[in-house]
């Protein structure tokens, strides 16, 4: 009990009261053990073609039925891609997409790896696995003279036939659905692995997605969904749609800002997207940064505004204290700890090139309460480090909490304003920010 209270004090971020009962612990630890047996990453690269080619790999498994896409990917030359995936065999297969229609023809440069057996966590003798671990196949060499020996359909309708995680891209959900549940919320905290069984990775939609209308993605914090931004989505202005990115918090960040980066470039690959906006909550915030850093020079010229709420950008002592006194530790800790490699690696992203970058931090413990030094959850040390002050177009104090800030009426006319260029503008009568 002396661990547990030491980490009660400022766990709200991360939702260690469900420590008190040791469920929450048990469930991480089982999940974490399935996942030394179960799950890894699979990392590769592919060439041999033009630099601005378009590469389509996909990880085909077999089954009762023949081969299924367990996964895919859309990639340029020498790109690295990451695929978390179950053990078991595969084949993959990767060619250049010449005449963009996502389809393997004869004569379109090719490679086959059959194999690619993800077994290795079981041959890694003497090291003490705590993560997933990442096996690097081979380069991938594309050539005119490899035939594939099936027809291979990478379109949407097809992926979405095979792939959980491909049918979450632009599914058309309601609030309600039940991947946002509290039970969802949790398996997503204490057992990913199971959540990602079960739901996977998601960017959703509320309605048909149309490339015409601006897009803006929304990203939740830890332990949270993408209901944290109904009121924001609901006034947003009417020549914009909503996609609402959706995981499991217990995951690496390192690996949830890839997947939001290879989300983004497949939605500009496949509908040539003029503009992406961004608008992170909490710990969001530090995935977009990620996703930022990992995105493609396309994808970064298209990115127009990042709208950042009450973002941990210097870390949560909270995480430090986990690392240090839990008995079993959530993958994500070691992200969200100060000093982290991987908020390292976020503070030297360079945003006076893009995306305007508008920081809204958060300093009460009530909607319109005194100034406090946290927000009841985030210190805002941590929101206003200098590299996020540096890299930002504005910064905006808000005399709210730490989840309030999404609803905040002011907050709510401010981003609207951010979204139409015309932050000059008078807000609504007594709105006002530090």
């Amino acid at each position: 009990m002396f661990i547990l209270r030491r980490l009660s004090v400022g766990l709200a971020l991360i939702a260690f009261s469900l420590l008190l009962s040791g469920c929450a612990l048990k469930d991480l630890k089982d999940d974490l053990e399935i996942a030394k047996e179960d799950y890894g990453y699979l990392k590769g690269h592919a060439s041999g073609v033009d630099d601005d080619a378009v590469i389509l790999v996909a990880l085909l498994r077999e089954d009762v039925d023949g081969a299924t896409i367990a996964s895919a990917r859309s990639v340029g030359p020498g790109e690295q891609f990451y695929i978390l995936v179950a053990n078991a065999t595969y084949t993959l297969v990767a060619f250049a997409d010449s005449n963009g229609d996502f389809s393997y023809q004869a004569g379109e440069p090719a490679a086959r790896i059959d194999d690619p057996t993800i077994n290795w966590f079981r041959d890694m003798e003497g090291q003490e696995r705590v993560d997933y671990d990442t096996l690097e196949i081979q380069p991938i060499e594309l050539a005119s003279a490899t035939v594939l020996d099936q027809s291979l359909d990478l379109s949407l309708s097809a992926i979405h036939a095979n792939s959980k995680a491909a049918k979450n891209f632009l599914r058309i959900v309601t609030w309600d659905d039940e991947a946002f549940s509290t039970e969802n919320t949790e398996l997503g905290m204490w057992q990913p692995g199971a959540f990602q069984k079960q739901i996977g990775y998601g960017l959703y939609v509320l309605e048909e997605f149309d490339p015409a209308k601006k897009t803006i993605v929304f990203v939740h914090g830890i332990f949270d969904t993408p209901r944290r931004f109904m009121t924001l989505v609901d006034a947003l202005p009417a020549d914009y749609q909503a996609l609402l990115f959706h995981y499991p918090s217990s995951f690496p960040l390192e690996y949830t800002s890839y997947l939001l980066s290879e989300a983004l470039d497949e939605l500009i690959r496949r509908y040539e997207l003029p503009q992406v906006d961004v608008i992170a909550h909490s710990m969001g915030g530090l995935v977009s940064k990620g996703m930022i850093y990992q995105a493609d020079e396309t994808l970064r010229q298209r990115m127009r505004v990042f709208v950042s709420m009450s973002s941990p950008y210097g870390g949560h002592s909270a995480a430090a204290a986990g690392l240090k006194w839990s008995p079993v530790v959530a993958p994500v800790w070691r992200a969200m700890a100060p000093g982290s490699s991987y908020l390292t690696i976020i503070d030297g992203v360079d945003l006076t090139e893009g995306p305007d970058h508008h920081l809204i931090y958060t300093y009460s413990h009530e909607t319109g309460g005194q100034r406090e030094e946290d927000d009841g959850v985030v210190s805002v040390e941590s929101q206003l480090v200098e590299s996020a002050r540096n890299n930002a177009v504005a910064q905006y104090g808000v005399a709210d909490n730490h989840t309030g800030v999404a609803s905040n009426p002011c907050v709510k006319d401010l981003v609207e304003s951010i979204l139409k260029g015309d932050t000059g503008r008078a807000l609504m009568p007594g709105c006002q920010f530090e």
